[in-house]
Order: structure tokens, then C-alpha cells, then sequence
């Protein structure tokens, strides 16, 4: 019994050096958790304070577009001393074929999304991967007015948000119908020519009011590639291409599963010109 005695003190010894230690690493491991904690929340509450100012300027721009009309686009701001031409003209003075035209090349499901459209993205995905190269983005007419008027053509996830960021704003606060015809009067149609109007003026020598259907899709047909194309290029197989897709969207048979906002319209009238 005598000889259990220094053992049981030693064991004792022992298990108080291992209570300290113990006790000493969970305060160290609970001071760092209150210090990250902090910092967490300090860093949290210092995000939300940053997205809520960068929210808010993001607002305020789309909300100046209700009754406003830029001077330029960030795009044309882009192209530096180039000579712009742009004259801006309301949607009720641009061809109702044109408006037509325009969705049924750019974005068919204009009306019927929230700002993008999930089932163009998967086709365009689905193609790009077929012809192993990037031929169609999915953009929708709000995405590309987005990124025509506001931003820069940097590929980054920031830019990305943003771009997200506005078309939700703009698809909230100004409504199809603003859209369309900002997206109008800014798209380009040439190295330094903008907005239909002024595309109407240069190409056929007459206000957007009155482009027949024929110069509408023909107009539209462009603007894949503003800078490349002429709207009365017949050889180009690439117009050609973009023209058929653009009437069969205009015009979708009867029996079409083709939901959009052109079925309005059922027959093309004889061309003005």
C-alpha cells in the first residue's frame, strides 16, 4: 500500500500537467474563435454596407433611364474620338416590323422571360459545343442592352454581376417596352452608326418608320456582326442564314411550339420599295 503511494502521486502530477495543457489550448482555441467571429462579422457587416451602396448605384442608373436617354453608351464611350452617329427616336416612331424583326433575331421569348433565358443559353451551349467554337452567347435583348450601355468588354465575374445585376433592374423597373426600344436606339449597326434611325438613314435613306419587313430582317440580320456585314449582301451565306431564321421566327407555322410575342403578325405585306 505504501509503495501505491508515489505512483498514485505521480499519476495525479500527470493528469493536472494534461488538465493544464487541455485547458489552456481551449482558451486559445475559443479567444481565436471570438477574434474570428468578430472579424467575421466586422468584415460581413462591411460587405453588406459595400453592396448596398454598389446596389444602389446600380439602381439609380437604371432608374434615370425611365425618362432619360443617355448621350452615349458605354460602348460608344469605348470607341474612343471615332466619329459617332446616333439620333435617338421613341419606339411609337419605329416600324413596328423592326420591333418584330429585332426580337425574332435577337431574343424570341422577349416578353415571356425575366431577363434571361435559360433554355437560349442551353441551345447556344449546346451548338458552341457542336461547331467547337463560340458561335451564339444566349443573351437576351435586356442582357445586351445591359452590357451595351453600362459596361466594358472585360471578361471577369465581376462583370458578370453586374451584368446580372442590371437586367434584373431594368426587367423590375422599366418594363419590355422601354427595353426594346433603348435596345433599339443603341444597338450597333456599323463601325460608328447606332440605333436604328440613324441605320435607316444610312442604309436606305429614310426614317425607321418607314422600313418595310424585307429592310427590317435585313437590318437585323447585322447585327451579329455590325462591322463585317451590309444588309443587302446576297452572297453572304451567313446573312442568308441569319434572314431565314429570322423570317421563320416572325412567322412561325401554325402548329409552331414557338412561344414569342410576333404571332400578331400573320402574313408579310408587299414590300414598300
Amino acid at each position: 500500500m505504501i509503495a501505491l503511494k508515489p505512483i498514485a502521486y505521480k499519476i495525479f502530477k500527470v493528469l493536472k500537467l494534461i488538465y493544464k495543457v487541455l485547458n489552456h489550448i481551449f482558451r486559445i482555441v475559443l479567444l481565436t474563435f471570438i477574434l474570428y467571429s468578430i472579424a467575421f462579422s466586422l468584415a460581413c457587416t462591411y460587405a453588406a454596407y459595400r453592396a448596398y451602396n454598389y446596389g444602389m448605384e446600380i439602381l439609380n442608373e437604371v432608374e434615370e433611364l425611365k425618362t432619360k436617354h443617355p448621350e452615349q453608351s458605354a460602348f460608344m464611350k469605348s470607341l474612343g474620338k471615332a466619329e459617332i452617329k446616333h439620333k435617338f427616336v421613341p419606339l411609337d416612331s419605329i416600324s413596328p416590323y423592326m420591333q418584330k424583326a429585332v426580337i425574332a433575331g435577337e431574343d424570341a421569348g422577349f416578353y415571356f422571360h425575366p431577363g434571361f433565358d435559360v433554355r437560349a443559353i442551353a441551345e447556344a451551349l449546346e451548338v458552341n459545343q457542336k461547331k467547337n467554337k463560340v458561335m451564339f452567347g444566349g443573351s437576351t435583348i435586356t442582357q445586351q442592352l445591359a452590357k451595351n450601355l453600362f459596361l466594358s468588354n472585360e471578361r471577369s465575374w465581376e462583370r458578370k454581376f453586374k451584368e446580372l445585376a442590371y437586367t434584373i433592374l431594368m426587367e423590375k423597373y422599366l418594363g419590355k417596352d422601354r427595353i426594346l426600344e433603348l435596345y433599339l436606339n443603341y444597338a450597333q449597326w456599323g463601325a460608328n452608326i447606332f440605333g436604328c434611325e440613324e441605320a435607316a438613314q444610312h442604309f436606305y435613306k429614310k426614317t425607321c418608320a418607314k422600313l418595310s419587313i424585307d429592310q427590317s430582317i435585313n437590318l437585323v440580320a447585322m447585327l451579329a456582326s455590325p462591322g463585317r456585314h451590309h444588309p443587302e449582301m446576297k452572297e453572304s451565306r451567313f446573312m442568308q442564314e441569319r434572314r431565314n431564321m429570322i423570317y421563320r421566327n416572325m412567322f412561325p407555322k401554325k402548329d409552331s411550339l414557338l412561344v414569342d410575342s410576333l404571332k400578331s403578325l400573320t402574313a408579310p405585306p408587299a414590300s414598300a420599295d
